[in-house]
């Protein structure tokens, strides 16, 4: 009896599992279709640079790096 009730069990689940998946084939959602043309981008449309770049000695300098190290002298007890 216990194996019997197993089996039934076995494929109640086994059908169960089946009709869930079959059913979520269906609700699988598509993308709305897209509207109208794509706007057409063209590389000569970017915006150019009003004035050409400063040559020479004209250039403003750029900073210049500066490195500091800090040492701390600490002393210490020795037995």
């Amino acid at each position: 009896m216990k194996s019997l009730r197993q089996l039934l069990f076995t494929l109640f689940m086994v059908a169960g599992l089946a009709m869930a998946v079959s059913a979520q084939k269906d609700d699988q959602k598509k993308p709305p279709p897209k509207e109208g043309r794509p706007p057409v981008v063209t590389p000569a449309d970017k915006n150019k640079p009003k004035d050409p770049p400063p040559k020479g000695n004209d250039r403003p300098k750029k900073p210049e790096t500066s490195w500091t190290f800090a040492y701390a002298k600490t002393e210490s007890d020795r037995a």
